[in-house]
């Protein structure tokens, strides 16, 4: 059991995410498809708290001068990144282009800031995200486990 939490704990960290915890599953010697279900669901989750309450949690970011500047380098990379899906004619599908690139700073996270920072319809995005992180995540699941137990 603690090995679970401590995969779901990983898939959860900004920019580690699924990326991480499925060789963190495979290291740890747990069931292949638990470990990729548990980790694509826990990777995916904080795509929906940053899209639809980010708005509303800002203000309070902005409150305390330290975080603030954290934050403010942290949106300045994500505007440079979100320029790769801005001007794109389909907008959520680059979305889910871009969060399925299995690359450290590709991933939910990123691509949920990305939407907000856009102010793209959040219900759209959200799903877009998921699927990118789903197509991320069975990447790096072959990657670790190989083909073979996809069939």
């Amino acid at each position: 059991m603690y090995e679970l939490l401590m995969l779901i704990l990983t898939a959860l960290l900004p920019g580690v995410e699924a990326r991480g915890a499925i060789p963190l599953g495979f290291v740890m010697g747990l069931n292949p498809y638990l470990v990729l279900i548990a980790s694509y669901i826990a990777s995916s989750l904080p795509s929906i708290p940053i899209i639809l309450l980010l708005e509303k949690i800002e203000p309070y970011l902005r409150k305390y001068r330290f975080i603030s500047r954290i934050y403010d380098k942290f949106l300045d990379k994500v505007r440079e990144k979100a320029e790769s899906v801005k001007n794109h004619k389909y907008v959520y599908l680059a979305l889910s282009a871009y969060v399925a690139v299995p690359l450290p700073l590709t991933g939910v996270w990123t691509g949920s800031f990305i939407a907000y920072i856009l102010g793209l319809e959040p219900r759209k995005s959200i799903i877009s995200v998921f699927i990118g992180n789903l197509v991320a995540s069975i990447i790096v699941f072959i990657t670790v486990y190989g083909v073979s137990l996809l069939l």
